[in-house]
């Protein structure tokens, strides 16, 4: 049952300032980045966001925009001093993930000497942070589930992310409620939410602070559709669940 109203006015998507910009950045380096051995800052995207990462190098001025070979992945590499130096300064003190802040530490101040990152994992919920992460790792889903003895289809607004670890993922279901599991076959840890109630949080919080990735931008006015149909108990309706089908497949053809 969902327990509050989400305003039916969608934000309209904003652009970070400087500071702001530094801990979406940083939650970029989290969800999906590196920082070599060599001091190259490398961030992951996959191929849908050729164009998103394109304009994530325009924004920074510094990087270029690299297929990844076998993989429906390209990546932004940040190599020459200038550029990692911006960067370096843009996230200090903004890294939450204890092996990216272990790399600024260990590399980057030894290679490019710039001070040291604060080692500190806590999330600041103020802050885009959660965005960037959140546009490189998170997924956001329709799923209709069939039963036999129910004429319609369960409508569930599904959240998941997965790492490797899970010391960020422990905080991220504090904030917002879900579930968190292990897949021991692939070695990862994930974080998943089918509730309403979830839902409306996560969806809040990129009202406040846009996902800035194209494909994830869209997935998010999507769910926030049929978020808002739920909302009015408009699924239960025939027209209501015709759009969340539609919805659906749209998210489909996005994978």
């Amino acid at each position: 049952m969902v327990q509050k109203k989400l305003s039916i006015h969608r934000p309209r998507k904003k652009k970070f300032n400087k500071e702001y910009f530094g801990h979406y950045l940083a939650g970029l380096i989290d969800g999906d980045g590196h920082i070599s051995s060599i001091g190259q800052i490398v961030i992951a995207f996959n191929l849908k966001d050729y164009k998103s990462a394109l304009s994530l190098r325009s924004t920074i001025g510094y990087g270029t925009v690299r297929k990844v070979k076998d993989r429906n992945a390209v990546n932004l590499i940040i190599a020459n001093k200038e550029g990692i130096v911006k960067v370096a300064l843009l996230v200090k003190d903004k890294l939450r993930h204890p092996i990216r802040i272990s790399q600024y530490n260990s590399r980057l101040t030894k290679l490019f000497n710039v001070r040291k990152t604060l080692v500190d994992s806590t999330i600041n919920w103020d802050t885009p942070w959660f965005s960037g992460f959140f546009d490189v790792d998170g997924h956001l889903r329709v799923h209709l589930l069939y039963q036999k003895h129910r004429p319609n289809p369960e409508v569930r607004l599904l959240a998941q992310i997965d790492q490797k670890h899970n010391v960020l993922l422990n905080q991220i279901h504090a904030k917002f409620g879900g579930y968190l599991g292990f897949r021991k076959k692939q070695d990862t840890f994930y974080y998943s939410s089918v509730s309403y109630k979830n839902c409306h949080k996560v969806l809040k919080f990129f009202d406040k602070f846009s996902l800035q990735l194209d494909k994830s931008y869209v997935r998010y006015v999507i769910m926030r559709k049929c978020y808002l149909l739920v909302q009015e108990k408009k699924h239960l309706q025939e027209a209501g669940l015709k759009k969340i089908e539609k919805h659906h497949k749209k998210l489909k053809d996005m994978i």
